[in-house]
């Protein structure tokens, strides 16, 4: 399995130094897969995508922590997400999407704000979830 995105997908300029542009995240994932030691093994290589996040529960946990500011929101998480998803695709690799799995359940209808955005209420489920 390979999973990666879950910390990339922190925002430009968070305080975490965790960000990976969404390009290089894309291309971290094409490399890591390609890789001729990975090949050599010919495995069965799995694509995980970062799950989705609610930024309610991360206000939270952060503020607990100290931090001030957004670190990650439910949109740009979406897009590493959807990355994931296209890499998958293009080298015909099976990927397991913890984002749209966790956003079905979660009620998540196309066009609306997503389940964990301050764009929308919060989300019971999605919380659920998403809670240690």
């Amino acid at each position: 399995m390979v999973f990666f995105g879950a910390n990339d997908a922190c925002l430009p300029g968070s305080d975490s130094g965790q960000h990976v542009p969404l390009d290089i995240y894309r291309q971290n994932l094409i490399d890591t897969c390609q890789h001729p030691t990975v090949a050599a093994q010919k495995p069965r290589l799995i694509l995980v995508t970062p799950p989705p996040v609610d930024e309610y529960l991360l206000e939270i946990s952060d503020a607990a922590k100290g931090v001030v500011g957004t670190r990650r929101t439910a949109e740009h998480t979406k897009l590493y997400a959807d990355a994931c998803r296209q890499v998958g695709k293009d080298l015909g690799l099976a990927v397991l999407d913890l984002w749209s799995i966790f956003m079905e359940a979660a009620g998540y209808v196309p066009g609306e704000p997503l389940p964990g955005s301050k764009k929308a209420a919060p989300n019971t489920v999605l919380d659920g979830l998403l809670s240690d």
